[in-house]
């Protein structure tokens, strides 16, 4: 009786079905005939709308016959009903926009015009269709023969929606992992983020009618063997949600059959989902390829790319992280747009809204299905998207993440100040487990993929939190970095990369200036330590001109900031612009500070020593001292300014008599003495003070002691500095001098030859210290009396700079031109006299360069 009263219920809907197509099918072939302008939408309906039907009439009829049992025609009634109730909307659309025989032209115009607007809408209800006719086609093409009897035989349906790939590029190792957990446990997951190389078509309808035939169908034992993916199963919430129906499995996740006979794939951009449905502990991550695998698949795609375009293969690959999508996307561009691999190379070099447009341009790819997106950008929206519902912590984390450098990002500036550990391990195992960042190998850090990094970045702008975010990250790292001294330079390091990324060009309201201007201070102290005198003097004058605007010209942030960038140029060659900048805040400061705080006292140094850098030394030891006695009243003698007042003091002292260097020697062996014993061995303050004793020692002939000093604090500077620092390539300059003062020239220039190396590399060709240092070189080779033709290049070089030498304010190079003709007239007149081979060239060229500098 129950299965009798099922056949008519299924029937029924059928026949209901069965009629309402009939009817759209009438009007579609009205409006055919009354109008030539038929939508694109209504065609592809009039197309398929016949084969749903007849799969229907053949469903009725096998069921009628009894080859349908009850349990299918009851999940298949809903199916049925669903479709007739969208064909039903689809009829009355019709009904509005199809022209009649007695509509006049006007009123045929506007309904041309109005189903063009529903052409949208006709298309959503299709792909509706589609989803029941998916459920429909499964049962035609397999029901035939199904019956309650376990005694009848399946039929093996092999359906194939789309060619052979011949683009496969194989990925051994994902398939091996898949193949032997597939085997031995008959389910397997693949985890791994939009785009990366595994594409699976599949549905993602989550309508339990449609799933539990297929649950049904593939629990019979005599169907033969099967493969079910579960593709882009991303939110275990939905698998788990409890279906509408009594009876059966309670949730799409219980859907999903255990069988000998079946093997289950789930794909899935996150990991976690992966272990909840297949093995734990065997998900395979696919990875982007490698450089070749890319290789492979982008000449796939550009067969005719010309030998001398090969080469910028590799490179074009490696800027898209080797990820399959985006190189598919780029070679759609390239062949549709006429371009070669160096032009969309130039162009994804442009950075910022060039390579955005970029990677969201969508191509056409005939495999894939018409809802999936071809655009990277677009893809991995999905999984932003789908994180910002569900992990909220997480998609902060991700958002604040890319606003920082992609590689490198500590724990440090991820982790919110008291969040409880659990948490933020939770946060950072959702973007690990949608493979969006990566730990490094060392840990306690984590990157992105570049082209992530801009896809998040480009998702923000479209949801407008994009300068928000900024302003997180301006202030975390203000927060986070250290004051740039020494002892704080490694974790400084550390940070650099992100503070470049943060402090890029942008706008930003006042609070977040503030906190700008706050890094920007730490920033350039921490460049001038490290000898990067022009970056961090730039840094400086934008942070005092922001807390110079924001809170005024007294404020004490205003003045040091002003105060650092006077520094800064001192080391720049500007003396006389650094000493004007303290004399224009000395008035603030003694109203902000008084006459005794240690800022005002510094200003006073900072005037003394800018003296001493344009030559003005009596005036310097005025002030210098002045300052020294003032710290050691107030602080004594062992104070680390007291001390740093009274190196100065020695310095100074140097410059100004031979008695001057003599006090300059006793004075720099008590302050090195009494900075060993505050900071330590190798500290920085100790090195300097070691390498100015170096030189006083080498002035007063002690050149065994000198030599002594100036080794052991170029080995300790190289160890706290590294190789090519400037300041040790100064020291090792004036170690040359001290082999030199012994007529040890031969040494002299083997040391000269290798650190002019290394200062124009770190300096440049027309730094004063490199036309020093060439300077210093001539003179020795000239005691060789040997290499006139290089004593003659670098003299060449030396007059070259003839404008850099004349704008220093160093009293002493003032020499340098002089010395440097007088050394190239030596020079030729030796190359002249010896009839020197194959100089010729040479020659002419001194010979006219001299002639000129000598005309002007």
């Amino acid at each position: 009786m129950a299965e009798a009263i099922a056949v008519i219920s299924f029937t029924s809907a059928v026949i209901s079905l069965l009629d309402a197509g009939a009817r759209v099918l009438n009007r579609l072939r009205e409006f055919s005939e009354a109008s030539n302008e038929v939508p694109e939408s209504f065609r592809h309906l009039n197309a398929q709308l016949p084969i749903v039907l007849d799969g229907l009439r053949r469903t009725e009829a096998s069921a009628k016959a009894g080859n349908v049992d009850q349990r299918t025609q009851e999940a298949l009634v809903p199916t049925v009903q669903g479709c007739r109730d969208r064909i039903q909307d689809l009829y009355r659309i019709l009904e509005s926009v199809l022209p009649s025989k007695t509509d006049s032209s006007i009123d045929r115009a506007i309904k041309a015009a109005k189903s063009l607007s529903k052409d949208k809408k006709v298309q959503k209800l299709l792909k509706d269709v589609d989803s029941y006719l998916t459920s429909l086609t499964f049962h035609n093409t397999s029901g035939d023969t199904v019956s309650s009897s376990p005694s009848v035989p399946g039929r093996r349906v092999n359906m194939t929606p789309v060619d052979r790939d011949k683009r496969f590029v194989d990925r051994p190792d994902v398939f091996h992992a898949l193949d032997a957990t597939l085997k031995e446990h008959g389910r397997a997951a693949v985890a791994g983020f939009g785009g990366v190389g595994l594409e699976l078509p599949g549905s993602n309808d989550p309508r339990s009618d449609t799933l539990r035939t297929l649950h049904a169908w593939l629990s019979e034992g005599y169907n033969g063997s099967w493969m079910l993916v579960v593709d882009n199963a991303d939110d275990i919430e939905i698998l788990d949600q409890p279906l509408p129906s009594e009876n059966g499995p309670k949730s799409l996740l219980q859907l999903i059959p255990h069988r000998e006979h079946g093997r289950v794939l789930v794909t899935t951009r996150d990991r976690r989902v992966g272990e909840r449905l297949a093995v734990r502990g065997r998900t395979v991550i696919v990875p982007p390829m490698s450089l070749s695998e890319g290789r492979t698949l982008l000449i796939s795609y550009l067969p005719n790319a010309r030998d001398d375009e090969k080469g910028g293969l590799d490179d074009l690959v490696g800027k898209l992280d080797c990820l399959p999508l985006a190189i598919s996307q780029a070679a759609a561009y390239i062949t549709e747009n006429y371009v070669d691999v160096a032009d969309y190379l130039a162009l994804l070099g442009e950075g910022g809204e060039e390579m955005e447009a970029l990677l969201s341009e969508s191509f056409s790819d005939h495999r894939r299905g018409e809802a999936a997106d071809n655009s990277v950008l677009k893809t991995w929206k999905i999984s932003f998207d789908h994180i910002t519902r569900r992990f909220s912590r997480a998609a902060d984390m991700l958002s604040l993440m890319s606003m920082y450098d992609r590689q490198g990002v500590p724990e440090d500036l991820l982790r919110k100040e008291g969040e409880p550990k659990h948490n933020f391990i939770n946060a950072l195992a959702t973007l690990q487990n949608f493979s969006l960042i990566g730990r490094t190998t060392s840990g306690g850090s984590y990157h992105m993929h570049r082209l992530v990094q801009i896809a998040i970045r480009t998702w923000l702008q479209l949801k407008g939190t994009l300068l928000e975010w900024k302003e997180v990250a301006t202030c975390v790292l203000s927060m986070k970095f250290p004051s740039g001294e020494y002892g704080t330079w490694a974790a400084c390091d550390l940070l650099i990369p992100h503070v470049r990324a943060v402090l890029e060009p942008g706008q930003l309201p006042r609070e977040s200036l503030l906190k700008r201007a706050e890094l920007l201070e730490k920033v350039a102290r921490f460049d001038t330590f490290q000898d990067r005198w022009l970056l961090g003097h730039t840094r400086a004058i934008e942070a005092a001109t922001l807390f110079e605007q924001i809170l005024g010209p007294e404020a004490p942030q205003t003045l040091s900031c002003k105060g650092d960038t006077a520094y800064s140029l001192l080391e720049l060659e500007e003396p006389r612009k650094a000493e004007q900048i303290l004399v224009d805040i000395m008035p603030a400061m003694e109203r902000v500070y008084g006459p005794n705080h240690l800022e005002r006292l510094r200003n006073q140094g900072g005037q003394g020593w800018a003296k001493y850098c344009y030559g003005d030394f009596e005036a310097a030891d005025t002030l210098l001292q002045a300052v020294a006695d003032k710290c050691g009243e107030i602080w004594g003698p062992m104070h680390p300014d007291t001390l740093q007042a009274m190196n100065d003091v020695a310095a100074n002292a140097a410059e100004i008599s031979s008695e001057g260097v003599k006090k300059a020697v006793n004075i720099g062996r008590k302050v090195l003495a009494a900075r060993i014993e505050i900071f330590g061995p190798d500290h920085i303050d100790d090195l300097e003070t070691q390498g100015d004793l170096a030189e006083f020692l080498n002035s007063i002939g002690d050149h065994d002691e000198s030599e002594r000093y100036f080794k052991s604090t170029i080995a300790a500077q190289n160890r706290v500095y590294g190789a090519g620092n400037p300041g040790t390539l100064t020291l090792t300059n004036n170690l040359a001098v001290c082999y030199s003062r012994q007529s040890r020239y031969e040494e002299a220039v083997e040391l000269e030859k290798a650190v002019l190396s290394q200062s124009i590399k770190v300096l440049g060709e027309d730094n004063i210290n490199t036309l020093i240092l060439r300077d210093n070189l001539v003179y020795d080779l000239e005691n060789i009396g040997q290499e006139y033709e290089e004593i003659a290049l670098q003299s060449r070089l030396i007059l070259n700079y003839r404008d850099v030498i004349e704008r220093s304010q160093r009293p002493f190079t003032k020499t340098l031109v002089p010395n440097a003709e007088k050394s190239l007239e030596r020079a030729l007149e030796r190359l002249k006299a010896r009839r020197y081979d194959g100089t010729a060239t040479l020659l002419e060229e001194s010979v006219e360069h001299l002639s000129i500098e000598e005309k002007n």
